[in-house]
């Protein structure tokens, strides 16, 4: 999956955008792990901005709930690759039956590709 990036702030005025953090349109694998759950689950990466990601999964977190996360791009990507711990904001069902997830990044370490392992700084 290619990580086209695209900034949402761009295509309104000024006066429109109230973000303090421009939403950036992206899309890379992102791999969750939801409270209380023991085996990581995957999603596909929306946009992002410097505080929160959206992301569409086939399975449903409850609002308020922790998730750690990782953005996995691919090599070429200019989205970051993170891992990070948050907090659902909002879950919705979508009209093909997949969730929208958005989720308020809390804490956020670099992810670094190394001989083909990805790792924590």
């Amino acid at each position: 999956m290619s990580a086209n990036v695209q900034s949402h702030a761009g295509s309104q005025t000024r006066g429109s955008e109230r973000r303090k953090f421009p939403r950036m349109q992206a899309y890379c694998s992102v791999r969750y792990l939801g409270e209380g759950n023991n085996e990581w689950s995957s999603a596909e990466l929306h946009d992002y901005s410097a505080i929160g990601v959206r992301m569409i999964s086939d399975k449903t977190l409850l609002q308020s709930s922790k998730v750690q996360l990782e953005l996995v791009p691919e090599s070429k990507s200019r989205v970051p690759g993170i891992a990070a711990e948050a907090i659902v904001v909002r879950c919705g069902l979508r009209e093909d039956h997949r969730y929208e997830i958005a989720c308020k990044l809390t804490r956020v370490k670099r992810l670094h590709k190394d001989a083909g392992q990805l790792y924590c700084e």
